[in-house]
C-alpha cells in the first residue's frame, strides 16, 4: 500500500465517521445497528445453509428457501442480479448430473486460503465449460462467483472470509490495487483478503481500537464511497483533508464515458459548456440532443423530438430483439439549475404517455416506460400524481438524475452482461431510480 492509497483510505475513514451510516433498501441505519441485524439473521440463514450442506434439502428447496430469507433479511444485497439471480439461474438452469455436488463443495467453508482459491476457480471451469455446450451461454449463470461464494462462506465464519462485492473491488481499483491483474479468480480473492488484512490494519492504528466487526467496517466505508453521486465525471478531483494533505480520490463513475456526454451534468443544470458556444445552441437544447448520444450508447435505436416538433417529449428510446420483448423508454428531458418538480406538469406528462402509446401501438411496441430527466428533483416530485398518472395509463413514469444516467452508461460500457433485458428493471416502478436501485438492479453490489 502506497502513501496516497493510504491518505485516499484515511480521507474515506474520516469521511464515513463524520456520518456513521448505512444505506440499506432506501433505509438509513446507523452502521452499528446495521452490524447486528445483520448477526441477527446470520443463524436464520445458516440453518438453511446447512441443512443443504448435510443432505436434508435438496439445492431447489435451498435456492427457495434463500429466495425468502434474503428479502427478509436484505442486509447483503444478496437478493438482486448478482447474488439470487445468479443461484436461481445455477438450480434452474443447468441440466448436468454433477450441479448439486459441485454447488454444494463450492460453497463449503474453506479451511484455508488455499482451498479457498480453488473453490473459486473450480466453479469457474466447471461453468466455463457448461457455457460451452449450450445454446444459450446467458442462461448460464456468470462464470465468476466469487461473490456468491464469499457470502455464504461469510454466513458461516464472518471474521474471516468477508464478501467479495463488485462496488468494493471497483473502490479498490480506483485506489491502485491491482486486482485484475490475479492469474484467477480465486487468486483475486485472495488478493482481496491482504488488501482488506491491511486497510484493517491502517484503520485501527489511526483509530487507536478495533472494531467488532472490522470487515463490515471497511465494507460500509468503500460502499459509501461507491454509492456517493459526483456533481460531473470527470479523471480525478482533488480533496483536502484536515491535515492540508492533498489527496487524490478517482470518481467512482466516469471513467468509461465519452467525452461527448461528459457535459451533461452542467447542460441539465441549464449552462452553457464548450459545445454549445461551438455549436451555437442553448443549453437546454443541448441537452435533449445529448441524452439521444446517451441512450444510443446504451444500445437503444434513438429519435429525438421534442423542439420544433410539436406538443411532444423529448425522444424515444427503442429496445428492438431484447430478450424480454421489445420496449420503448419515452423520455424528456428538464434542465433545470435548481432541479425539477413535476407541478402541474402531470397533465402534460399524460398527453405524451397516450399519444405514444398509440404510435407505438401500431409499430407492435406494447411495453412503455416514461423517464423525466433532470439535474436533480424536488421531494415533491414523487407525489402521488405520478402514481395517478400510472393508474390511467399503466405506463411507470420515473425520475432520473442526470449523473445517476452518466453512472448507468459507465457500467454498461465495462460490462457486456448489463444487457437490455436488465436495464428495463430499472423503469419498472413510478419514482425516482436511486443509485443504490441502480446498483442492486445490474448487479454492481
Amino acid at each position: 500500500m502506497n502513501d496516497q492509497q493510504k491518505n485516499s483510505l484515511l480521507f474515506y475513514l474520516e469521511d464515513f465517521l463524520n456520518n456513521p451510516i448505512v444505506i440499506s433498501d432506501g433505509v438509513e441505519h446507523d452502521y452499528c445497528d446495521f452490524d447486528e441485524k445483520r448477526i441477527s439473521a446470520i443463524p436464520k440463514i445458516k440453518d438453511s445453509l446447512e441443512s443443504f450442506l448435510r443432505g436434508n434439502i435438496a439445492l431447489k428447496e435451498f435456492k427457495e428457501k434463500s429466495e425468502i430469507e434474503c428479502r427478509k433479511y436484505p442486509y447483503w444485497g444478496f437478493k438482486n442480479f448478482s447474488g439470487q439471480m445468479q443461484l436461481n439461474q445455477y438450480s434452474n438452469n443447468i441440466n448436468d448430473a454433477q450441479k448439486e455436488r459441485m454447488f454444494k463443495d463450492a460453497i463449503t467453508l474453506p479451511i484455508d486460503e488455499n482451498e479457498a482459491s480453488n473453490k473459486i476457480d473450480s466453479l469457474a471451469e466447471y461453468l466455463s465449460k457448461l457455457k460451452e455446450k449450450t445454446d444459450n451461454p446467458k442462461s448460464i449463470p456468470r462464470v465468476s462467483q466469487y461473490y456468491l461464494l464469499s457470502y455464504f462462506w461469510e454466513i458461516q465464519d464472518y471474521s474471516k472470509w468477508p464478501v467479495y462485492y463488485g462496488a468494493t473491488k471497483k473502490m479498490l481499483l480506483h485506489l491502485g490495487f491491482k486486482l485484475d491483474e490475479s492469474e484467477s479468480y480465486g487468486k483475486e480473492y485472495v488478493e482481496f483478503l491482504r488488501i482488506m488484512k491491511e486497510i484493517q490494519s491502517l484503520y485501527e492504528s489511526k483509530n487507536n481500537k478495533k472494531e467488532k466487526y472490522p470487515y463490515w467496517f471497511i465494507e460500509h466505508i468503500l460502499w459509501n464511497q461507491f454509492v456517493k453521486p459526483v456533481s460531473q465525471p470527470q479523471n480525478s478531483i482533488a480533496l483536502e483533508n484536515k491535515v492540508e494533505e492533498k489527496i487524490i480520490i478517482s470518481d467512482n463513475a466516469g471513467d468509461w464515458l465519452p467525452d461527448i456526454i461528459k457535459d451533461l451534468n452542467d447542460l441539465a443544470l441549464n449552462k452553457d459548456t464548450n459545445w454549445t458556444k461551438k455549436m451555437g445552441v442553448k443549453a437546454e437544447k443541448a441537452f435533449e440532443t445529448k441524452l439521444r448520444y446517451a441512450f444510443t450508447l446504451l444500445g437503444y435505436e434513438v429519435t429525438e423530438l421534442g423542439q420544433g416538433k410539436g406538443r411532444e417529449p423529448d425522444g424515444i428510446a427503442l429496445s428492438i430483439g431484447a430478450n424480454g420483448g421489445d420496449y420503448a423508454i419515452v423520455y424528456d428531458a428538464k434542465a433545470r439549475e435548481n432541479g425539477f418538480s413535476i407541478g402541474t406538469g402531470d397533465r402534460e406528462i399524460y398527453e405524451y404517455i397516450q399519444k405514444k402509446k398509440e404510435e407505438l401501438k401500431r409499430k407492435r411496441v406494447n411495453k412503455i416506460y416514461f423517464v423525466i430527466i433532470s439535474s436533480e428533483f424536488s421531494s415533491a416530485s414523487n407525489t402521488d400524481a405520478i402514481r395517478e398518472i400510472y393508474r390511467r395509463t399503466h405506463v411507470p413514469v420515473a425520475l432520473l438524475k442526470v449523473t445517476d444516467l452518466l453512472f448507468i452508461i459507465d457500467a454498461k460500457l465495462q460490462n457486456v452482461e448489463i444487457d437490455h433485458t436488465r436495464l428495463e428493471y430499472l423503469f419498472l416502478d413510478t419514482g425516482l431510480i436511486t443509485r443504490e436501485t441502480i446498483i442492486s438492479t445490474l448487479g454492481l453490489r
